[in-house]
């Protein structure tokens, strides 16, 4: 017997924005577009090759650390310090820049979930 990984999902304040950073940081798709609006309590939003994450209505306010976070790297050419600069831009903020120490920039999303941009 095993399981397989069905999505990974994000408890939010208000889902959509929240949904709407992530589908900016990551350039991925919308995977049901009729729930996918302001007010929504469910968005959710998938990779080119499939992997899911579905941002959840929760009324509860982030208040400590994430247990578990997701780690990025760049892409498509792009530098890690400029994928920092467009997250910023995007509206996350910087938790701790440990990019001369460890070579990663911890940031959050505009709800307060960590992640972390790594070194391409």
């Amino acid at each position: 017997m095993s399981l397989r990984l069905s999505h990974t999902t994000f408890d939010a304040r208000d889902p959509y924005p929240v949904a709407e950073f992530w589908r900016e940081l990551l350039g991925w798709e919308i995977t049901e577009p009729e729930s996918y609006r302001p007010g929504s309590e469910e968005c959710y939003l998938i990779s080119p090759d499939g992997y899911v994450l579905l941002f959840y209505y929760s009324p509860d306010v982030k208040t400590v650390k994430n247990r578990a976070h997701l780690d990025l790297r760049p892409s498509g050419g792009a530098s890690r310090d400029e994928e920092i600069e467009r997250a910023l831009s995007l509206g996350a903020t910087m938790v701790a820049d440990l990019r001369e120490e460890y070579t990663w920039a911890v940031m959050a999303d505009p709800e307060g979930n960590e992640f972390c941009i790594l070194n391409g």
